[in-house]
């Protein structure tokens, strides 16, 4: 009578063990998995043009997910494991390693690809292959032009990537915020003509930093007037930089001029002066334009944003490749 209990508990403790088995496998499976998922998201992250948020966003969903997974492997019975023969548990288990094995080595031969693509685009810029133009903007809201792009948390660059996607070029987007420092990435693209939004850096700074923005009837804050001083030099020191180092490439800063000046011809000539008295190398480089449409409606989707940029980028491609062969 007394074999019953010994032989119950001999199987409550093989079922705890073959449950913590379980839960340990699910758990190994689970951290490599999500290993090989968060390398994949890093190396497509800027080829795509995906937002900051976007690697924090995904860590979440996996931390998240691994719990689910503890979870549901606590619940399954033992029984219903070990109920497969041992050739269909290893036959799985194979299955997960070549897959695994199989995004590893897809990494490895994406790594060494993207390596041997940068000296073509470094040859793009001196007339061997395809210009390159970097496009550089912000996905802060304020600094968005339009609704739909808004609220697909995109930025002014997927836009020009779309409106100058026909063309002879090799587009790059750079997605700025308050403390991007990745000119010496931009530096290796060499590229041709770089396009970037007057107040990207401002409007990434302002949404990190809460600052309150002024309404039609209100004056800038100290605070306001502080922050875009400091956003406004940030922009020249990158022009400036790249500028020094690179001196065949040229800058295109477009804006609306919501709060400025910026709409008006003599405004954007006495900036471009300001500008080219801090760096020489930018002399004659540099195009200050206004986004056609106004401060309201300014837009690189309407007819004429596109056929404007369109039509600027062929223009300072063409005059570059002429200064160059001269």
């Amino acid at each position: 009578m007394e074999a019953e209990p010994i032989s119950h508990c001999a199987e409550v403790l093989g079922e705890s063990k073959l449950k913590k088995k379980l839960i340990y496998r699910v758990a190994a499976l689970y951290s490599v998995v999500a290993w090989v998922v968060l390398q994949i998201a890093d190396v497509v992250q800027e080829p795509l043009g995906l937002p900051e948020w976007f690697m924090t966003t995904l860590i979440a969903l996996i931390a998240g997910g691994f719990l689910i997974a503890l979870g549901v492997a606590w619940l399954i019975q033992p029984g219903q494991e070990t109920s497969e023969s041992p050739s269909q548990v290893l036959s799985l288990e194979s299955i997960l390693l070549i897959i695994v094995v199989a995004a590893l080595g897809w990494l490895i031969i994406t790594d060494i690809s993207q390596s041997d693509s940068k000296p073509s685009s470094l040859n793009s810029s001196s007339g061997i292959g395809r210009p390159v133009v970097v496009l550089m903007d912000t996905f802060a809201p304020r600094g968005v032009y339009d609704e739909e792009t808004r609220q697909r948390s995109g930025t002014n660059a997927d836009v020009l990537s779309e409106v100058l996607g026909d063309l002879e070029i090799i587009t790059q987007k750079e997605t700025l915020g308050s403390d991007w420092d990745r000119e010496s990435q931009v530096l290796e693209q060499n590229p041709s003509l770089v396009l970037i939004h007057r107040s990207a850096f401002f409007h990434s700074m302002a949404k990190d930093l809460e600052v309150k923005y002024p309404t039609a009837t209100e004056q800038p804050s100290v605070v306001f007037n502080k922050h875009y001083e400091i956003a406004e030099n940030k922009l020249v020191a990158f022009l400036g930089y790249i500028a020094d180092q690179n001196p065949n490439t040229r800058f295109v800063v477009y804006s609306r001029g919501t709060g400025g000046g910026w709409a008006d011809e003599d405004y954007r000539k006495n900036w471009l002066r300001k500008v080219e008295s801090r760096f020489q190398s930018l002399k004659g480089r540099v195009r200050p334009i206004p986004v056609p449409g106004g401060v309201a409606k300014g837009s690189w989707q309407s007819p004429e944003g596109r056929r404007v940029i369109r039509a600027l980028v062929k223009q300072m491609l063409r005059s570059k490749e002429e200064q160059i062969s001269k």
